[in-house]
């Protein structure tokens, strides 16, 4: 049961000081139960002093915090000077966030998995005034950033030795709704990842909503498989240790070692990206237990229909007081610019609303869809789409040009491709850098896999499709990439034909070619995302072959 009622959580939200940069001084201030173990991380992270723990209460969240804020004031580290934070992903991601925001700097949470090289460029590119990182990185690192204009460049390893040292009166410091909280960065799919600025109110904003709200199914204890440097897993913990719900995080593209955890940790809620969801949903699963599960939560991208119905065959969730078979599956559909999800939909074993649905607006957030010289579009035709909600991004740091040109008549552009259906709701087609320009016109790919996933799931556990320069230079072929189910052989010609003659019934252009591929022959990004620059790079000229 959570240790905050809901009439705390409510006074919690209407209190305008509240924010992301100082919620964990706002829960110890109104918990009863603060050295209960509420964190947990499925690897182990070192502490001041020495040694290394896996799981704290927020007290001794709050106090090794205080011993790395001071450690960064001493470093000269002030407010609004960006910090390179850049190690293994561990629970050690959101005590860095704590230590940094408390002293009113900014932490630049940096995936460990992003190659050295890219991250310098990243932090030199934000300005950083030190940086953070581990005995694993640090001489490659230092090898590429200008260390000389730094104020510091230290590992985790060495800064454990630190020991409690007397912290200014003024510590935390006070936040204004505006002030930066965190540079996080996108996901790098389209080449060096950008530096998205979030803010204290703004991108709290859908936290303090949901204090509003009784608490929803699945709330009192999460699994995240969500990179904890993402600024995605930093919300859903602040969620979590304000309704008192316990936290586990396990950063692992490592899909039987989440299986394991889901079952050994038993959470009621399992927060991911669409990727992790893909792989449980292929795994055989009569080793493992899911049956603590009420809700998965897909944060990113939308989720296919074949993988979102095997999960939802697992756990229980409640038809209001009723407790029935079958979990719940709340797909939210959102981006590192939009700061929380913007739209969602929810299925559960009796719902059908697939096709790529992304649901409706959250109730905070106001949409529109845009043709390609800004006017807005009507029901059912396509377009690119347009956000505007509090938690949006202020833009991105260093860089206003590319801040002004993704905001359009006061809206964030997404860079996706949507429609708004009959019914209300919204359907996602495809990334406008990913469309498929075929002689017979738009290939959107992510439409078509999910036409392709919902035909043939019972052989394909996933498929990706790519746009290819034809031999002779000129318009795109469609190619897809088809992961067989294990012990499933695909005969791609037949599977072509197959899928061509469904393409041609609905009026859309058709594959050249289809070809099957193991999942590591497919690149994946930092929160394993299909880079399709990769893929279309591999397979021109368009001849060439991937995999089997």
């Amino acid at each position: 049961m959570p240790f905050l009622s809901n009439d705390i959580r409510n006074r919690l939200r209407l209190d305008p000081n509240l924010g992301a940069g100082n919620f964990l001084h706002h829960a110890l201030a109104v918990s009863l139960q603060n050295d209960l173990p509420l964190v947990f991380s499925a690897t182990p992270f070192i502490v001041p002093g020495g040694g290394s723990r896996s799981e704290l209460s927020i007290t001794e969240l709050a106090s090794i915090a205080r011993q790395y804020s001071a450690w960064y004031l001493r470093r000269g580290v002030g407010p609004t000077d960006p910090v390179a934070l850049y190690f293994e992903d561990s629970l050690q991601c959101l005590i860095q966030y704590l230590a940094v925001t408390a002293i009113g700097a900014v932490p630049v949470l940096t995936n460990g998995m992003m190659d050295t090289a890219v991250a310098a460029r990243h932090f030199e590119r934000v300005g950083v005034v030190g940086a953070m990182t581990d005995h694993a990185r640090l001489a490659t690192l230092g090898a590429h950033l200008d260390v000389g204009r730094l104020k510091f460049i230290d590992c985790l390893e060495e800064v454990a030795g630190v020991h409690a040292i007397p912290l200014p009166s003024w510590y935390p410091f006070k936040h204004n709704n505006d002030d930066p909280v965190m540079i996080t960065h996108s996901s790098g799919t389209t080449g060096v990842p950008k530096a998205v600025v979030l803010q204290h109110g703004g991108w709290f904003h859908g936290v303090r909503q949901l204090l509003g709200l009784d608490l929803a199914q699945g709330a009192s204890r999460y699994l995240s498989a969500l990179p904890v440097s993402h600024n995605a897993s930093i919300a859903y913990a602040m969620h979590a240790i304000l309704n008192g719900a316990a936290f586990m995080c396990i950063p692992s593209l490592d899909i039987q070692a989440l299986a394991r955890e889901i079952a050994d940790f038993r959470p009621a809620t399992v927060l991911a990206f669409s990727h992790s969801f893909v792989r449980l949903a292929e795994l055989d699963r009569s080793g493992f237990d899911f049956s603590s599960v009420t809700t998965w939560i897909n944060s990113g991208d939308a989720a296919h229909e074949p993988h979102i119905r095997r999960l939802v065959a697992n756990g229980y969730h409640y038809r209001g007081t009723e407790r029935v078979v079958g979990s719940q599956f709340v797909d939210g559909f959102g981006a590192s610019e939009l700061g929380h999800s913007s739209l969602r939909v929810i299925h559960t074993p009796y719902t059908s609303n697939y096709d790529r649905c992304i649901g409706v607006p959250q109730s905070w957030v106001d949409v529109a869809v845009f043709d390609a010289d800004g006017r807005r579009v009507p029901t059912g035709v396509i377009g690119q789409l347009g956000v505007r909600s509090p938690s949006v991004t202020p833009g991105y740091w260093n860089d206003s040009l590319l801040t002004y040109r993704s905001r359009l008549h006061g809206y964030w552009l997404t860079g996706d491709l949507v429609y708004r259906g009959a019914d209300g709701c919204y359907y996602h087609v495809d990334r406008t850098s990913d469309i498929v320009r075929t002689a017979r016109g738009p290939l959107y790919s992510l439409q078509t896999e999910e036409s392709v996933l919902q035909a043939h799931g019972h052989q394909i556990a996933d498929c990706t499709v790519v746009g290819v320069a034809a031999v002779d230079g000129g318009v795109e072929e469609a190619v897809l990439l088809a992961i067989p189910i294990p012990g499933t052989a695909i005969d791609v010609s037949e599977l072509l034909s197959t899928i061509n003659r469904a393409q041609d019934s609905l009026g859309r252009p058709r594959l050249a070619r289809v070809q099957s591929s193991r999942w590591s022959d497919i690149p994946l990004g930092l929160t394993g995302k299909v880079l399709k620059r990769a893929l279309r790079k591999r397979l021109a000229p368009f001849g060439n072959q991937i995999g089997s």
